[in-house]
């Protein structure tokens, strides 16, 4: 018998942290899962964490590889592949899902092919901030697949997929090119697709605690060890889904999809006039060439001005 659900965590060197984010996904409340740890490269720690896991629960799989380029975005592809399911999951290794993750969003795969939490971050106060994404509107699809914008509401954790619609794409998980982040690359792929139906759900149920955010980055291996230590408690508590539902509604996310809008017009609008900068400094070195003195002094304050 298959398993509905199949969770994919890649790891490299967080072996303390990975004991939580497994921890996790195994105390969904759809039991009837497997956890992926998808080895890129992995320190000795990691390994010996891994292979613990796999002994603890034999729902729990480990794929050892050497270290792949960037993020050894290949080996998801492998680990696909190797899934018994036909729902594909993703959590990274310092985050966590809340119990009715899974579940949620195997309701949502019934009727879509691509679908996520209601996407965010953890604040280091403890608060909530939002990566807005809207996946079942056009609009929101249309701003990722633009190269001159890049706007990106989808994450590796709280995203789900099914496998047969990822087997139909034409280029699957690659390694990712410098200017791009992973989830944002791989995401287009899906959303190019004739095919593609997806959908955001109305629940953060997965919690991210990124590196780039809020100073973590320069944060201590306790520190973040005992933050996610703090948090698991929230996300396997009987309360945690409510915890978490009043975070977000104290954020207000209905003006998600305004502000976005908002980002986006304003990035058009700056493109634009910085297409018309030269233009504008050949015109006025044509006015000051013909010594018109009662426009040298404002031209001079107006080239000042376009300088800043």
């Amino acid at each position: 018998m298959n398993p509905r659900a199949s969770i994919l965590i890649p790891t490299h060197d967080r072996a303390d942290t990975l004991r939580f984010a497994v921890a996790s996904a195994l105390r969904q409340s759809v039991s009837d899962l497997e956890v992926i740890i998808i080895g890129d490269g992995v320190s000795r720690s990691v390994r010996e964490q891994a292979l613990a896991l796999t002994s603890a629960d034999p729902r729990v799989r480990f794929f050892d590889h050497d270290k792949g380029p960037r993020h050894g975005e290949l080996y998801r592809h492998d680990a696909i592949l190797e899934s018994g399911s036909d729902a594909i999951f993703y959590l990274c290794d310092d985050d966590l899902l809340m119990r009715s993750h899974v579940a949620d969003l195997l309701a949502l795969l019934e009727s879509h092919n691509f679908v996520q939490s209601l996407n965010g971050w953890i604040t280091a106060s403890g608060g909530v901030e939002f990566y807005p994404a809207d996946l079942a509107s056009p609009e929101t699809i249309a701003w990722h697949l633009r190269d001159d914008l890049h706007y990106n509401g989808v994450s590796i954790t709280g995203t789900a997929h099914s496998r047969s619609f990822y087997l139909q794409l034409d280029d699957p998980w690659t390694t990712t090119p410098d200017d791009f982040w992973p989830d944002h690359y791989q995401a287009r792929k899906f959303f190019r697709h004739p095919q593609f139906a997806g959908a955001t759900s109305s629940r953060m149920t997965a919690l991210q605690f990124p590196t780039a955010e809020d100073g973590r980055a320069y944060w201590s291996d306790e520190r973040r060890v005992e933050e996610l230590r703090r948090w698991a408690g929230v996300a396997e508590s009987d309360e945690g889904q409510a915890v978490i539902n009043a975070l977000v509604d104290a954020a207000m996310p209905p003006r998600m999809e305004r502000d976005s809008r908002l980002i986006v017009t304003l990035h058009d609008d700056v493109t634009r006039l910085l297409a018309h900068v030269d233009e504008l400094r050949d015109a006025l070195n044509a006015i000051e060439s013909s010594r018109s003195w009662m426009l040298t002094r404002p031209l001079r304050a107006f080239r000042r001005a376009l300088s800043r």
